[in-house]
């Protein structure tokens, strides 16, 4: 009851934060286009392949929500299928712009801070070991993943139509992890997925998880 109160409470305290950030004074040109759809450039190479949406709130803030197929990419890892979500706000700050008198001023472009919430939800398959007969089987297994992350991250626009999105991420989380078997895994086979969760790194001692990553997006009207 305690974490979730102060999940809670962090929660409460980004929404105050956000709405005194987008009230405060500012004054930019209308921008050419409100919302960007990008592919993680290099999630097809870790088992999953993630696109995602951004649009503008206000112009200095946006709302970006990502889906994420595991199971679809070049790699295929214990059979892994499933899908996860990140969904948050995007608060961006020191933009390069304001440095060139507005030259160069859109939307999407510097630097922000944009925390988030993540789900992940995925079966794989893993080696069963019968104490009993000794001998090793196939299972299927879930995992349940939830987590509250915090980003900071660098976006740049190139020609008013592509993004370059560059991100990095600290937060807590939490995992749940359901054997089919009452057996229970042979040494080392599930041991990945105590801490790749296809959305985000989980260490397996203390709640925290970590992410990164590299968007590439084309800017839509």
């Amino acid at each position: 009851m305690k974490t979730t109160a102060a999940i809670l409470h962090v929660c409460a305290f980004l929404m105050l934060s956000i709405s005194l950030y987008a009230q405060s004074e500012f004054t930019a040109p209308p921008s050419i286009s409100n919302r960007v759809v990008k592919l993680d450039f290099f999630s097809p190479l870790t088992g999953n392949l993630t696109l995602s949406y951004e649009q503008v709130l206000t112009n200095k803030v946006t709302l970006q929500g990502n889906l994420g197929f595991i199971g679809v990419s070049f790699v295929e890892v214990d059979h892994a299928k499933g899908i996860f979500l990140k969904v948050g706000p995007r608060l961006y700050f020191n933009p390069d712009y304001m440095l060139e008198g507005m030259k160069r001023y859109n939307d999407f472009q510097g630097a922000y801070f944009n925390p988030q919430i993540i789900y992940s939800g995925f079966g794989f398959d893993y080696d069963s070991y019968n104490s009993l007969t000794g001998v090793y089987s196939d299972q299927r297994a879930t995992n349940n993943s939830i987590a509250l992350m915090l980003n900071f991250g660098k976006q740049w626009v190139l020609a008013k139509t592509i993004s370059l999105d560059l991100h990095a991420g600290i937060g807590y989380g939490t995992s749940f992890i359901n054997y089919e078997d009452s057996q229970p895994p042979a040494t080392g086979s599930q041991d990945r997925y105590l801490t790749y969760k296809f959305s985000h790194a989980e260490s397996p001692e203390i709640p925290l998880v970590f992410s990164a990553g590299f968007d590439i997006g084309l800017l839509m009207k």
